[in-house]
């Protein structure tokens, strides 16, 4: 049975193992000019995410890797299931602080980056790293921030995206950069609101913890979880 409505994501495990160097291969093109790493790590980006969940044979099938990294749980691996929404007010980075470690060291070589480059270069060198610090440090606050405090990440985001137009003006006054900034801060925003609203089931096993996310109605995701929960009922 297929749990519609959810995937896995690559907060952990192998998928964040390959997420972490999907970053790597991807600042690594920024800073070397590789085109095959920026190529490469966006593929490596696309295949850590979670492509679907199912229930098979009472065992709990998360599919990563286009399909090709089946990680199977059985009810006696499955040790707790928590929700975590709007309602709940859970906190991410609690039950996943290696992807916190990994956004802040995406953030801290950005900063980096940003203070040993020379100004009045190509506006293109000043606004890939601005965008690395915006997203990187949105992405840390809304998953440090409990859930459903979407006005406060909201107006948080907003902030640091002002502080990225300031720092991109510092570097370079083009005007030109105007519309950028204005397409940055709105991006920032709707990935910020969308991590809040979505549903969120953390599976706690002896492999380690696992994160189902769903944006599906409601009654979808009661569905998966009591599908889930029957996998443990039956084992």
């Amino acid at each position: 049975m297929k749990l519609e409505g959810v995937r896995p994501s690559n907060f952990s495990g192998i998928p964040l193992m390959i997420a972490i160097l999907s970053l790597v291969l991807i600042l690594g093109a920024m800073e070397l000019s590789y085109w095959w790493m920026w190529t490469v790590g966006w593929i490596f980006i696309f295949a850590s995410w979670g492509l679907s969940a199912k229930i098979e044979n009472k065992t709990l099938i998360l599919k990563y890797a286009f399909g090709l990294l089946p990680i199977k749980l059985k009810g006696e691996d499955i040790e707790e299931v928590l929700v975590l929404n709007r309602l709940e007010k859970g906190v991410l980075l609690r039950h996943f602080p290696g992807i916190g470690i990994a956004y802040m060291g995406v953030l801290v070589y950005a900063l980096y980056r940003y203070f040993a480059l020379p100004e009045n270069l190509l506006p293109g060198y000043y606004v890939g790293v601005v965008a690395l610090i915006v997203f990187s440090s949105s992405i840390l606050i809304s998953m440090a921030v409990p859930l459903g405090k979407t006005s406060h990440k909201l107006l948080i985001t907003a902030a640091i995206s002002i502080a990225g137009a300031s720092l991109l003006w510092i570097k370079s006054h083009e005007v030109e950069l105007i519309p950028m900034i204005v397409i940055l801060a709105m991006i920032a925003l709707w990935t910020v609101y969308d991590i809040d609203t979505e549903d969120y089931i953390v599976l706690k096993t002896k492999k380690g913890k696992y994160l189902l996310t769903s944006n599906a109605p409601r009654d979808k995701v009661e569905k998966a979880i009591k599908g889930i929960m029957e996998v443990l009922i039956d084992d």
